[in-house]
Order: C-alpha cells, then structure tokens, then sequence
C-alpha cells in the first residue's frame, strides 16, 4: 500500500515539492482549485517545520548537535522564503488580494474544525457523566432493593418464630422442644405416637353410666 505524500517527506521537502509543481503549472490552471492541494502541502510542510524547530529548541546541547540546530534554522528560511515566492505568483494570476484570501479562509476552517473537536469532548464528557449518574442510580436503586429484601427476610423469620412459639406452648416440654426444632407437625405425631404406645401398655379404666365401672386391659 503506498503512503501518502505527507507521511513520508519532511517538511521541507514537502514546501519544495509543492513549490515546483505550483510554478510549472500555475499558468495553466483554470482556477485556484488547480493548485488548491499543494497549497495545503506547503503550510503542512512549514507546520512540520516549525514543530521541528520547537524541538530543536527545547533541546539540551547533549542531545542535538549544531549541524541540527542549523538545518532547521536553514529550513524555516527556506520555507518562508518558498511561500513568499508563492504568494506573489498566486496574487499575479488570481488576483492581488488571493493569497490573504486564501490565509483567511484557511483560519476560519481551523477555527471550525477546533471547534468540532470541543463540541465533540465537550458531548464526550456529558456522556460519560449521564454514564455514571445512571450507574450511581442503578447501585442505590439495587442497594434499596437489597436493603428491603434483607428486611422482609428478617421480618418473615421473625414471625414464623413467633408462630412457631405459639404453637409449641401447647404442647408438654418433651414435645415443645421437637415442635421448635422439628416443627409442629412432626410434634403432633410423636405424641399421638407415644399416646398409642402408652394403650398397649397399660389398664384403662372407663367409668360406666350405669354406675359400674368396665376394665379394659390392653397387652403388647
């Protein structure tokens, strides 16, 4: 895949390439939009310029030798000089208020696409708040549920004992203590369970309403 322009040549390159094809070709354009891309060309490349230049600047003497700070010294004058050229030549053909026309039009694109940029992080970080102000609702509303949850829980438990107490208190100790921690069910049948072992095992006596008194004996 080939590369763009302007992601393999330096900036200076790019403001000499630009310069050459603007000079062959400026008498034979139509209109303005003829060379309208290699004048984007030739202010990347003094963008680039000029950024290298910052760097240079801002480095220690250890890290840059003096060929480098010159280069970029040699380059940026080049370029202005280059961009100089191109302004007179353009102002000749198009018109003598081209290329100041072209600079503002160039500024008003850059303020429009800066202002893009901070509508988009200004929309970006509104998003990203409505994000956590639903994410903060969504752990209260599930830290409410949990909370009401965990008290019907304590609240169930607390009742079903209390039933289970009042059911208990019917029955004697031995079958109290099964019914709390068996359940009054399995309370009820051990009792009726020792009431028929308690007949197999001994006399009962029934009291007959003809004044005479009937046995019956009961044997394992």
């Amino acid at each position: 895949m080939v590369e763009p322009v302007t992601a393999v040549l330096t900036g200076i390159a790019l403001v000499k390439q630009a310069t050459s094809f603007i000079k062959e070709n400026i008498n034979t354009v139509q209109d303005i939009s003829g060379v309208a891309k290699q004048i984007d060309q030739m202010f990347t490349g003094q963008q680039e310029i000029n950024k290298e230049r910052n760097r240079v600047a801002n480095s220690t003497a250890n890290e840059l030798g003096l060929s480098s700070v010159t280069q970029s010294i040699i380059d940026a004058k080049l370029a202005n000089e280059q961009m100089q050229e191109i302004k007179n030549m353009i102002n000749l053909r198009f018109g003598p208020n081209t290329w100041d026309e072209i600079l503002m039009e160039r500024k008003r694109r850059i303020e429009e696409l800066k202002q893009r940029k901070l509508l988009a992080k200004k929309q970006k970080m509104i998003k990203q708040k409505e994000m956590m102000d639903v994410a903060k609702q969504a752990t209260i509303g599930i830290g409410i549920v949990f909370t009401i949850v965990v008290l019907c829980i304590i609240t169930y438990v607390a009742f079903a004992e209390e039933i289970d107490t009042a059911e208990c208190m019917v029955f004697k100790p031995k079958y109290y203590m099964i019914c709390m921690n068996e359940g009054h069910e399995y309370a009820l049948i051990e009792q009726q369970l020792d009431i028929l072992e308690y007949k197999k095992t001994h006399i009962i006596i029934k009291e007959n309403p003809n004044g005479i008194n009937s046995i019956n004996r009961t044997c394992d």
